[in-house]
């Protein structure tokens, strides 16, 4: 929401234990994963990954439905929502991005998007495919989470004159369902649009600040 392009980075390596094709929501017992299951080989894109199991959306439907019937955003979309967890979707990365992009229209995101393996002048890995994603688009600066701290090279980044900002987020409060089990803070966004539809961009924009990284 932030910037100015957003780049869906679908040809780096599936990971196994990240959130590619999972994710949390709200229950009467706290969170719980919902995760697509995907025919995992060693070395493959997230873009060559395909789902294993076709029947796994409908499934989360139907915990969906069990979980959220009484929440505003749920009753506002579920046609939508019927439809979109009734996809056969084979491949994982449109699955993964037409989830992203739904819920970027109900925020009313305007940010353009673009996908990596659309990029043609990209190379390297880790910072130095960053660096050379951003050298592509001419981007005057970077905007990152702090989890890719841990591999950011800043001089990747000096080197084609591009400064990194690192968001300090800071977990939203809103009204959830199951209040008996508590609020769960960090679950989808899903949970906080089904929640509170009319609020949840507001919520998420004053939620973080960023520094620039030196």
């Amino acid at each position: 929401m932030a910037a100015d392009i957003f780049v869906y980075l679908d040809t780096v390596q599936f990971n196994k234990n990240g959130l590619q094709n999972r994710n949390q929501i709200k229950t009467n017992q706290g969170a719980l994963w919902i995760t697509v299951p995907v025919k995992h080989k060693l070395g493959l894109t997230i873009r060559e990954t395909e789902v294993a199991d076709l029947k796994a959306p409908r499934k989360h439907w139907k915990t969906l439905q069990a979980n959220y019937a009484q929440a505003e955003g749920f009753n506002r979309w579920r046609a939508e929502l019927a439809t979109f967890f009734d996809s056969a979707e084979t491949s994982l990365a449109k699955l993964a991005i037409d989830s992203t992009e739904w819920m970027l229209k109900k925020l009313n995101v305007q940010t353009k998007r673009v996908y990596a393996s659309e990029l043609t002048e990209i190379e390297g890995q880790a910072s130095k495919l960053v660096a050379s994603i951003c050298k592509e688009l001419q981007a005057t600066t970077y905007l990152t989470g702090s989890g890719a701290l841990d591999y950011l090279d800043l001089d990747d980044f000096k080197a084609i004159d591009c400064a990194v900002m690192v968001q300090q987020w800071q977990s939203l409060n809103y009204e959830q369902q199951h209040k008996a089990a508590g609020f769960v803070p960090n679950l989808s966004t899903l949970d906080l649009l089904l929640n509170a539809p009319d609020e949840a961009a507001k919520l998420i924009e004053s939620a973080g600040s960023w520094r620039t990284l030196e």
